[in-house]
């Protein structure tokens, strides 16, 4: 299982690459969008782990250009950020987004929600990671079309 995770920090992408490899994942990094599309061409990706704000080529925009392409119409991407205001929530609120995480969150619901968006939809249970542990409502965690946590 291969992950192409898109990240502008140095640091963040070294941590998250220990930790997903640690749980057996390939992982491969890109610092902006653009540099993530030459990575696709490249390897058999099976989840795009993106970051919204990034120079060169945000995620939002990156998201849009891979979705453009039939051959990764279906891969699963999900959405990570150190922002969770109002603006970055509603960018992401996008039914065609499967899911968004703060950064700030425990890096085993990172993996959580890498082995739920890996599952086959079929299979995997209906409520995205998190959801059974937060009393929030879905306004207050900013629902209204993916799954937010």
């Amino acid at each position: 299982m291969t992950i192409l995770f898109v990240d502008d920090e140095p640091e963040y992408r070294y941590v998250i690459k220990m930790v997903l490899t640690g749980e057996g994942f390939n992982v491969v990094l890109a610092e902006n969008g653009e540099e993530a599309l030459k990575k696709l061409q490249e390897e058999d990706i099976d989840l795009v782990v993106s970051d919204i704000y990034m120079p060169v080529m945000d995620g939002i925009r990156f998201h849009r250009v891979v979705r453009g392409f039939p051959k990764f119409e279906k891969l699963p991407f999900l959405f990570i950020s150190a922002f969770d205001d109002q603006h970055t929530l509603e960018a992401v609120q996008d039914p065609r987004y499967e899911g968004f995480l703060r950064k700030a969150r425990p890096a085993e619901e990172l993996v959580e929600w890498v082995h739920y968006l890996t599952t086959p939809e079929g299979v995997r249970g209906k409520l995205p990671p998190g959801a059974a542990r937060s009393r929030m409502t879905n306004e207050e965690r900013g629902f209204r079309g993916g799954p937010f946590i």
